[in-house]
């Protein structure tokens, strides 16, 4: 930050620069803009569109540093764009259901309600006071029965379209949140939210099939183009496609016979067939459907249950990375391999899930890592299926053939994944081996010649599991019926409303609340029990941004015409820790909508920033558990929100991380002191009625002249390209260069005097819009808002001078420089220069003179 002296030299011409007080002039302009409405959305078709979002926050308490961070940069963007003429959309809400505020209720024995709508009344006051030009008509809290009424209509809508259905699966329990979690939400094991270990059970649950998207969402990455690289490559990868084949195997026994009674087949996924013959053992996943069935009364069940058992209490994830240690058991069942023939034994293992594949893989210990520690650990047979080229070529040195290779094991200290020549591979013996390669294509086509085998593409992604065992979320509006099954809840009576006096502290929860279970089949009006599971609250996070274009529609979630008019979002601002849950979320509900008729477009957000974390200044991530959090009031009480958002803009480009910085903060204060200072003077020299002849221009008036084209361009393509930071210093650097003018001596233009003062305040007011606003009245004495006028016009052309500054050598030495012609040629340059050193050339025969044009000019003699 600028460090300079607040006080200039040149004293004002026409009174007295009153003081700068920030908390009168931000009271006085909070009441004004209130008053005013200044904020609302002037819809005007006639102009181009810019909608500019922030992703709302989770009212668990009052704003920190980091929310201010976020909503300064957006708030930035949003009025320069409508400064640059754009009709803009600026809205603001709050993220209510949820887990957090369940349990600050019952720790503070209140209700839910009470404790969130507190939080978010603190929140709307802090945001005021930041200065944040929110339509606050278009406030979205998701908590209200207004907004998720549409939140179980849309529900009801893909459950209409088959993309909602319930299923008994193993799924993710939070035992200290008491509910259920999708895997997106569980990190390293643990809980997103409270760290706490996860485990796995097998319960009853909705989920809505975000992999009928799955290739869509994974094609239209290639449409974000405004998008970070890291967060589309996060999302690939979860999304996960894999190009392979499915392979039958068939149970059997000891001696290699079918084993007739059993269902007799299990179907793996795999991407590299060509690997097939060095499939030595076949590994099930824990929660393979059917597993105990298979040692069930026999000698290997307790080993299996073992595996079983201890796989529930690590993380899906942790267990297909492979990298802890890794425990299996033998379930004394074979299956046949179905290119070579072989009995290959099945066992069960930690380290496969059921979230990929079948739950069921062909282990090939020679070219994958996890399945030779597991042959390692359990001494199963690693017979080696591909040659590298350079293993190849010693093998040919040496005589031998390929055909003849033969290795019933391997030394090896770890798996071989390279790709290579297929060896002790029957008739594909020769053949290259790896994804998509000839051997690969031989096998896959004799195993669909057979009937054992076909083509297919598997995802990662899995189904979006949303049922969540608690009170606070969004209630899924369907009931039970006995004898007409389940029944989605009648529109006409939508929102199916959470009861408002549930004993919290006592454990109490919706399934134990008769006034809200207890109901009527709609269909056949017998007794039924209403559903008591709520939604994962990321439901309500994927559209909101839709409902602020439309939201006090009361026929619909929002009309296709407004939606169409502001969508897609043009500017998203948030953390790179939504890059999977909260954004692929809304990319999948914003293509199902669409399905729907709903809206057009096929993408929610066209640019995406992602802004980087404020941590304390000893570089530690803020949080409230550590105690070292840094609220946006300990800055606003002694210096006033534009300081604030000025620090915060300054410190660090937006997409980095910065350490808060208390230095930075003092800087900010002092550069708006003396830009308050230099407005005043130059307001006071200044007439805005006054015409501007560049001819009549002294020299420091020009230069200001020049330097106020060149940095506004700067500036405005800062803007453009969000980094603040630097359009930041471009207009210290317009400060500056008035400043230097104030005091160059020369009698000042009242033309350039009144434009530098209004340019000042107009690129300033994006960013400390209190200050501007003040300035805009009281010193330019100009009408309307300051952030509501133009953006200033510009020329570069004109920020070029007309002459230029040659540095004269003579013998390498400066000797001189000189002003010049912008241009001038060689030759008068020459000349020139001869004559500003002419008594260093004085009895010197010149012997090479060396011109850098616009630069320098070396004079070599002798």
């Amino acid at each position: 930050m600028c460090d300079c002296c607040e006080h200039d030299h040149a004293s004002a011409t026409a009174g007295e620069i009153p003081a700068y007080d920030a908390q009168a002039i931000e009271t006085k302009w909070m009441e004004a803009w209130d008053e005013a409405n200044l904020f609302a959305v002037d819809t005007d078709s006639a102009k181009p569109k810019k909608y500019v979002l922030e992703m709302f926050p989770y009212p668990s308490g009052d704003l920190h540093m980091g929310h201010a961070r976020n909503y300064t940069i957006g708030d930035a963007m949003a009025r320069q764009a409508r400064m640059r003429g754009y009709d803009v959309l600026h809205p603001i809400g709050f993220d209510a259901f949820g887990l957090p505020a369940e349990n600050a209720a019952i720790k503070h024995n209140t209700q839910s309600a009470a404790w969130t709508y507190k939080n978010m009344d603190q929140a709307l006051a802090t945001m005021r006071r930041m200065g944040f030009s929110y339509d606050l008509d278009r406030l979205v809290k998701t908590c209200s029965p207004d907004y998720y009424r549409w939140g179980q209509w849309i529900f009801e809508k893909l459950m209409e379209r088959g993309l909602v259905y319930r299923k008994k699966n193993p799924v993710n329990w939070c035992p200290k949140c008491e509910t259920v979690l999708a895997n997106e939400q569980v990190t390293e094991g643990r809980c997103w939210r409270c760290d706490s270990e996860v485990e796995k059970r097998d319960l009853e649950q909705w989920y809505i099939k975000i992999t009928e998207y799955a290739q869509e969402l994974l094609d239209d990455l290639d449409k974000l183009s405004g998008w970070p690289e890291r967060v589309k490559q996060m999302q690939a990868n979860w999304i996960g496609r894999s190009e392979g084949a499915e392979v039958d195997f068939t149970l059997c026994d000891a001696e290699g016979e079918p084993i007739p009674g059993d269902e007799g087949k299990i179907t793996v996924f795999t991407t590299r067939a060509d690997t097939l013959f060095g499939n030595t053992f076949f590994l099930l996943a824990p929660e393979y459907k059917g597993l105990m069935d298979l040692v069930e009364g026999t000698e290997y069940e307790t080993g299996v249950r073992e595996v079983v058992e201890g796989a529930k209490h690590i993380s899906a994830v942790e267990r297909a990375q492979g990298t802890l240690e890794k425990h299996g058991a033998f379930t004394g069942r074979y299956v046949l391999n179905p290119v070579s023939g072989q009995k290959v034994p099945v066992w069960v293992a930690d380290y496969i899930v059921s979230d990929y594949g079948t739950g069921a893989v062909m282990a090939v210990p020679c070219g994958d890592q996890r399945d030779f520690e597991f042959a390692k650990k359990y001494d199963l047979p690693i017979v080696p299926i591909i040659l590298t080229d350079e293993e190849r070529a010693e093998l040919e040195a040496s005589g031998a053939s390929i055909d003849t290779y033969h290795a019933e094991t391997v030394d090896w200290a770890e798996a071989h994944a390279q790709d290579g020549t297929l060896v002790q591979s029957g008739k594909y013996t020769g053949m290259r081996g790896g994804k998509h390669s000839e051997g690969e294509a031989a096998i896959v086509a004799d195993l669909e010649e057979a009937g054992t085998g076909r083509r297919s593409v598997q995802f990662r992604l899995r189904d979006w599991l949303i049922s969540r065992q608690r009170y606070w979320g969004n209630p899924i509006p369907v009931i039970h019926c006995e004898h007409c099954g389940i029944v989605p809840v009648p529109e006409d009576q939508l929102p199916v409303t959470l009861p408002e006096n549930l004993d919290l502290t006592a454990g109490e929860t919706l399934a134990e609340c008769r006034e809200f279970y207890e109901t009527t089949c709609p269909v056949c009006g017998a007794p039924a029990r209403r559903e008591t599971d709520t939604m994962d609250t990321f439901t309500c996070s994927s559209w909101y941004y839709l409902r602020y274009t439309d939201p006090h529609n009361a026929e619909l979630p929002f009309s296709r015409e407004t939606a169409n008019r502001w969508m897609p979002v043009d500017n998203y601002i948030g953390g790179i820790e939504h890059a999977i849950l909260h954004l692929l979320y809304s990319r999948f509900f914003t293509k199902a909508l669409r399905d729907m008729g709903l809206l057009d477009v096929d993408e929610p957000f066209t640019n995406l920033l992602c802004q980087g974390m404020v941590k304390d200044e000893h570089g530690d991530t803020m949080s409230k558990s550590k105690g070292n959090v840094v609220p946006p009031s300990s800055v606003i009480e002694p210096y006033g929100a534009d300081t604030m958002r000025l620090a915060i803009l300054f410190i660090a480009p937006p997409e980095k991380d910065f350490d808060w910085d208390p230095n930075a903060v003092e800087g900010a204060n002092r550069f708006i002191k003396r830009a308050w200072r230099i407005v005043w003077q130059l307001a006071f020299a200044g007439d805005a009625q006054a015409t501007l002849d560049k001819g009549t221009l002294g020299k420091a008036a020009l230069a200001l002249y020049r330097e106020r084209h060149r940095t506004l361009a700067k500036c405005t393509e800062d803007f453009d390209r969000g980094q603040f930071n630097t359009a930041i210093s471009a207009i210290m650097e317009l400060v500056n260069a008035a400043s230097a003018y104030l005091n160059s001596g020369e009698e000042l233009d009242a033309a350039l005097s009144a434009q530098v003062a209004t340019d000042i305040v107009s690129v300033m007011a994006p960013i400390c819009p209190f200050m501007a606003d003040e300035l805009w009245h009281a010193a330019l004495h100009c009408e309307g808002n300051a952030f509501t006028a133009s953006w200033p016009d510009f020329d570069l052309s004109e920020a070029a001078s007309d002459t230029v500054e040659i540095a004269v050598q003579v013998l390498g030495k400066v000797r001189a420089r000189i002003e010049v012609a912008a241009g001038a040629d060689q030759a008068d340059v020459e000349a020139a220069a001869r004559t500003a050193v002419a008594k260093w050339l004085e009895g010197k025969n010149v012997m090479k003179v060396i011109y850098v044009p616009g630069k320098l000019v070396n004079i070599v003699a002798k």
